[in-house]
């Protein structure tokens, strides 16, 4: 079988097993035994981020391109894939607290959690500001240009911590705050947006661009990306063989084919490593 096709049939697996558990391939890469005894990796997942990882809504069973990636990478070691749903502030006490062995869920590389986690790269992406398509609000070039404006968020994320950054740059000006709008989800966060229950919404540039795509002429951005990043799956610091085994099996993902075929099924190739 050529590497496009495996790569194909990999997918097609994963698209029909899109559920709490995927199926079991043949191992390639060796992982940690207790990986092996268990049969399946257990990832910690905020199932509320589209497109990275959502529940369908006809089968309430976890989709999305985490989902995908996450079962290619636990087939490469011979095992199964669950996903046990974590709010996003949440996921790294979880896997501190062995609730699981890993995360995956659109997770940026900061300083901050390298200190816990180890990251294995798969995806670069940043944030922009979006607004409703007929707000009065034009382009704007920073976060501080929100001062006044009520802005929701998810909770725990990144541009949650640039809206706090501004609005300590803001009362140090003597210019009005930000109002931040705090949600469990940032899905919870654009429907915020969407209602028109706050002037703005604060998050990922490719999830704001999925959402468009599914629902056109609601929202648009209103600012540059800001604050790019790697995403990356985390491992805690002592779990140093199974790091190396995300490492080998994303790695492998990369060179046959199919980290592009899975970009393209989620509308995501401006998200993609460069070789």
């Amino acid at each position: 079988m050529t590497t496009i096709a495996r790569a194909m049939a990999v997918v097609a697996t994963a698209a029909l097993s899109a559920g709490f558990v995927s199926a079991v391939g043949a191992a390639e890469i060796e992982p940690p035994q207790r990986i092996k005894d268990a049969g399946k990796i257990v990832y910690c997942t905020e199932l509320a981020f589209p497109p990275w990882e959502m529940l369908d809504p006809l089968t309430q069973k976890p989709t999305g391109f985490d989902i995908d990636l996450g079962a290619a990478v636990a087939e490469r070691m011979g095992v199964a894939s669950e996903h046990k749903n974590i709010s996003f502030d949440g996921l790294i006490p979880a896997l501190q607290a062995g609730q699981c062995d890993a995360i995956i869920s659109g997770l940026y590389d900061k300083p901050e959690r390298r200190e816990i986690v180890d990251f294995v790269h798969y995806a670069y992406t940043g944030n922009s500001i979006f607004v409703r398509a007929n707000s009065d609000i034009k382009e704007l070039s920073s976060f501080d240009e929100l001062s006044g404006k009520k802005v929701s968020v998810g909770v725990g994320t990144g541009p949650e911590a640039d809206l706090k950054a501004a609005n300590e740059r803001l009362r140090a000006a003597g210019k009005p705050p930000i109002q931040i709008v705090s949600m469990p989800s940032t899905a919870d966060a654009i429907q915020q947006l969407v209602a028109g229950l706050v002037d703005a919404y604060a998050g990922s540039t490719d999830q704001g661009g999925y959402f468009d795509k599914q629902q056109p002429g609601q929202i648009r951005i209103a600012s540059p990306q800001v604050s790019a990043l790697p995403v990356g799956i985390a491992t805690l610091h002592r779990d140093k063989d199974l790091h190396e085994a995300f490492k080998a099996a994303v790695t492998d993902i990369r060179k046959s084919g199919e980290y592009e075929i899975l970009l393209q099924k989620w509308g995501l190739e401006s998200v993609a490593l460069q070789p």
